[in-house]
Order: C-alpha cells, then structure tokens, then sequence
C-alpha cells in the first residue's frame, strides 16, 4: 500500500510540474509578447501615415509591399509585390512606408540585423464630395431639379 501512495503522489507531482510553465517557457512566452507587441507598434505607425492621393477618388484596392528595416529602425527597401491595379494607389502604398520611417527599433529578442514584414495596404473606394472640389452626383442634380425646379 505504501508503494502504491508513494506513486500517486509521484504522478501528482509530475502533473503539477507539467502544468506550471518553466522558466525557460515563460522566457519564450515573454519574448513572443515582446515580438509581437513591436510588431504591433509598427502596424499603428504604418496606420498613422496613411493617406489617400488627391485624385485618385473612385479608385481602390489592396497593395501589398514589402519592406525591410534595420536595427535602427531605418527603411533599407521597399517594394510593391502585389499592385492595387492603379498607378496613383500603389505609388501612396510605398509613401506610407516611407513617412513611417524610422520604425520602432527591434527588441533585444530579435537577433537578426535586418526586420522584413510583408503588409497589406487597404484604399477604399471614395466618392468626390462636391464641396471637396468635384461635380455633383447626376443622379443628385437631375433630383433637386424635380424637387426645387432649380438648382442653387
């Protein structure tokens, strides 16, 4: 019988053990959250910088660029591998990542001396709003002539 409890309080044990994180996971863990929180800080300057070209309203679509940055948090290069299929929204895609520079700097954990991140750049479609220097809506027009008789 005590052989029998001596195993169970055995078994128990490893249990337990396994189920505590060791240090060297919990090191792991904190790293991961340490990583990812800096990339998540490059995500909200990349969001910061963005812009939509004047010009380019009635125009969207997702590019995706690929950059690479130093452990400075310098831009080393920049390049457009998926197109938004308009010339004026790829060329603002590669703007945003220049405005964001510099980057934040890599964590410690981070052992390499160059970062690359592939992100996708999302422009929706935008209407010209009239008092922003465009035409009125044809549809809009043609209404308020029914409406009022007249345009103002």
């Amino acid at each position: 019988m005590p052989v029998r409890a001596l195993l169970l309080v055995g078994v128990f044990g490893l249990l337990l053990v396994s189920a505590i994180p060791s240090n060297a996971q919990q090191d792991v863990l904190d790293a991961q959250n340490t990583v990812e929180a800096w990339k998540k800080k490059i995500v909200i300057r990349l969001a910061s910088k963005k812009e939509f070209p004047p010009g380019a309203n009635g125009q969207g679509g997702k590019a995706m660029v690929k950059f690479v940055i130093d452990r400075q948090g310098k831009l080393i290069s920049k390049e457009l591998i998926e197109s938004t299929g308009f010339e004026q929204l790829d060329a603002a895609a590669l703007r945003i990542i220049e405005r964001a520079e510099p980057f934040p700097e890599p964590p410690a954990e981070v052992k390499d001396d160059t970062s690359s991140f592939t992100v996708p750049i999302v422009f929706e479609k935008r209407k010209l709003l009239p008092w922003a220097g465009g035409e009125w809506p044809a549809e809009w027009v043609e209404e308020q002539k029914k409406v009022n008789g007249k345009i103002h």
